[in-house]
């Protein structure tokens, strides 16, 4: 009778599926933070600073607004840097201002660079552009 049942029991564990070990719990996806606008601004402004500087004007055209990018090329704006003889002076000053807080709407923001000069920025749907430098 011994070897009857534990031939059955034997039997029931040949035919009874396997149970399969509970799944390890996939780890929780952290949201990651909503941008800080801030940060993303004076990025953008970095970058900006440093693509002028360096005269690198094809790097400067996909940061300004999309109706500027229609309006210019890369050569026209360095044509237009070369014959501006303050350019380079705003952009140092600008280069001066980066730091301080930029003045934000929802879909725009701003810095005021001199005494009544200000850097304009729209939010695009690709993120933050130079709209104007007065």
């Amino acid at each position: 009778m011994k070897w009857f049942l534990a031939l059955v029991l034997l039997a029931g564990c040949v035919t009874t599926p396997r149970v399969k070990p509970a799944a390890e719990p996939k780890p929780v996806v952290a949201v990651p933070a909503l941008e800080d606008s801030q940060s993303a601004v004076r990025a953008l402004v970095s970058a900006f600073v440093a693509a002028t500087e360096a005269k690198r004007f094809d790097q400067v055209l996909p940061l300004l607004a999309s109706p500027l990018r229609a309006r210019y090329s890369a050569a026209v704006l360095e044509r237009d840097f070369r014959a501006d003889p303050l350019a380079s002076a705003r952009v140092s000053q600008l280069k001066l201002k980066m730091a301080e807080r930029f003045i934000e709407t929802k879909d725009s923001a701003s810095l005021e660079w001199a005494a009544g000069r200000s850097l304009r920025l729209v939010r695009e749907a690709d993120g933050w552009r130079i709209a104007a430098l007065e």
